[in-house]
């Protein structure tokens, strides 16, 4: 403990500012990184002459999938760095979220739900 006291007992001014750009620093990572994604997200499918929307709106911890402006599935999903899990009723989904969070590319997902891979889905301007 000596060695952060000057002669006088008080902290020494190089350890005090040190600390502050410490804290300072972890805060800023801290209030920076995502914890959870916010607004709607859509992906628009054309075949032959139809044309499908859907759309994954999340708030919270929640996801919920719209086809159009029908709710059909909910669930819920993990954002850690780039890699987005979902889990929507039984299916499980993931992607990787761009370095700017407008969208993600569905990377895998169970079952038929595995035929959106490779589907990039845009966040929709609210």
């Amino acid at each position: 403990m000596d060695g952060l006291k000057d002669k006088n007992g008080k902290l020494k001014k190089s350890w005090l500012i040190g600390g502050i750009v410490v804290l300072v620093i972890i805060v800023g990572l801290i209030v920076l990184m995502p914890r959870h994604l916010s607004g709607k997200y859509s992906h628009t499918t054309d075949l032959l002459l139809a044309k499908s929307t859907d759309t994954l709106e999340f708030k919270g911890s929640k996801v919920t999938e719209f086809d159009g402006n029908k709710k059909i599935n909910e669930g819920t999903y993990k954002l850690k760095g780039d890699q987005l899990t979902m889990k929507i009723n039984e299916t499980n989904m993931t992607a990787t979220l761009a370095k700017d969070k407008k969208s993600f590319v569905v990377d895998s997902a169970d079952g038929l739900a595995n035929l959106a891979k490779g589907f990039k889905y845009t966040k929709n301007a609210d």
